[in-house]
């Protein structure tokens, strides 16, 4: 079927992503400044390669609210490294190709806050939002356009508010749409951290 597509017109070709990442945090409270954990996974040549989840301790107070969402209480956060100790790992998987994530604004920010919490510098990144990319294609196909209403109606099996979970459906999402539609270049933005 593969070699298929690769003999076809060049318009009807899946167009080859070299690496992405599909990224996905939790965050303590509803001040969306630190994270409490944070979810990537890489795809590379269209295939996901790896995902990946790290727990941080967000040294902040944790809301009621935000436990009962994602599940991470405070007492076990404050068991778990500081985002400084967990930011080159994260800075490895982030720092080559395309940025991917579900409501990728609010997640990009968060990285953001943190770094500048911390005194961490990174550099303008390329993204694209899921969230935007299945209202501009699906539309009214799906009742909504929520990460576990994709998931479901995608088949793709989803343990929602765990960033490891959430960053692995956001990839699959994407390649689904990138199978389906063929480019997805025109979604592409630049987020700057500065």
């Amino acid at each position: 079927m593969n070699e298929l597509k690769e003999m076809a017109p060049e318009h009807l070709r899946i167009p080859k992503i070299d690496r992405a990442v599909a990224f996905d945090v939790e965050t303590p409270n509803g001040k969306s400044e630190r994270m409490c954990s944070i979810g990537m996974t890489v795809i590379e040549n269209n295939k996901i390669t790896r995902s990946v989840e790290y727990r941080i301790n967000p040294e902040q107070d944790f809301d009621w609210y935000c436990v009962k969402v994602h599940g991470i209480t405070q007492e076990e956060a404050e068991l778990e490294p500081i985002f400084p100790e967990v930011w080159p790992y994260i800075r490895e998987e982030l720092d080559t190709g395309l940025v991917l994530a579900h409501n990728a604004r609010f997640d990009l920010n968060v990285l953001r806050k943190c770094l500048y919490a911390y005194g961490l510098e990174f550099h303008d990144v390329r993204f694209a939002d899921t969230v935007e990319i299945a209202r501009s294609l699906l539309g009214k196909k799906v009742p909504n356009h929520k990460l576990g209403t994709l998931c479901e109606w995608m088949g793709i099996p989803l343990d929602a508010h765990h960033a490891g979970s959430d960053s692995f459906g956001c990839a699959e999402i994407y390649l689904n749409l990138l199978e389906e539609y063929g480019s997805l270049a025109k979604f592409e933005k630049t987020f700057c951290f500065k």
